[in-house]
């Protein structure tokens, strides 16, 4: 199952600064466990911590999940449920650590403070990180629909466009030559990918060579029997791809 990824570092850290708000004022607010036997400014002065401690341990995975989605140019429910494990796996050895620093001295052994302290805690934290990345991956998706994002080996090599503006993709040794629509100029550009991945990014995309994938919306005419006319672009058909191309219903 795939879903949708909001790479940007902006959103994240917005993600990772709710959560640390969220986990202090719940701990300075209703207090739970012994944090209850504390006075207001003392939860005040030592609670924090623990708000920076899960900051810190959502923002050092920002890398690695957008490294892992630039690979693998996508986001699957199984990278997902890895990387809310390895995020309370990293919050909850780092609260525990702090927890038996002398500014806390905690008398909980590593698996009494797991059993009794975070995992209470854990289905609540769980739960509101779920629905944050949720809504803001959703918010995202509404504010960009109609965009795509071609994706090419190094992270940095993007590009992102509007759906209707793709006319074709060419293979071109190591790299895709992309061909776009901007303010109405036929744009072309490089990015070091391969064809066979930029089908699976773009799955409306149809094949008409094993080195051409085009954007059918853009499909004007037949120029012969074995080269279709996008615009400006004469891109052949062989063969192979020949029967899905005349699907679309246009003059042969």
């Amino acid at each position: 199952m795939t879903l949708h990824l909001n790479p940007s570092y902006k959103v994240h850290l917005l993600i990772a600064f709710l959560i640390s708000i969220w986990l202090v004022g719940f701990l300075v607010l209703i207090a739970p466990f012994d944090v209850s036997n504390l006075d207001l400014r003392r939860r005040l002065f030592l609670m924090p911590p623990y708000g920076l401690i899960t900051f810190l341990s959502y923002v050092i995975l920002i890398p690695i999940q957008n490294k892992l989605y630039y690979k693998s140019h996508q986001w699957t429910l199984l990278y997902e449920i890895l990387f809310l494990i390895a995020y309370n796996i990293i919050a909850c050895l780092a609260c525990s650590f702090y927890y038996r620093t002398d500014h806390i001295s905690g008398d909980y052994s590593l698996v009494e403070f797991v059993l009794g302290v975070y995992l209470p805690i854990f289905f609540v934290l769980l739960s509101i990180l779920i629905i944050l990345r949720w809504f803001l991956f959703r918010q995202t998706a509404k504010t960009e629909s109609g965009k795509i994002t071609i994706i090419g080996e190094n992270k940095l090599d993007t590009l992102r466009i509007n759906a209707v503006d793709l006319v074709a993709v060419s293979s071109a040794d190591n790299y895709v030559e992309i061909n776009y629509l901007k303010n109405g100029e036929l744009i072309k550009k490089l990015i070091r990918t391969t064809l066979k991945k930029i089908a699976t990014q773009l799955p409306d995309l149809i094949q008409t060579h094993r080195s051409h994938l085009i954007n059918p919306d853009h499909l004007t005419e037949w120029r012969d029997s074995k080269t279709i006319v996008l615009g400006d672009l004469h891109i052949p058909v062989t063969k192979t791809y020949k029967a899905s191309v005349l699907s679309l219903q246009t003059r042969p």
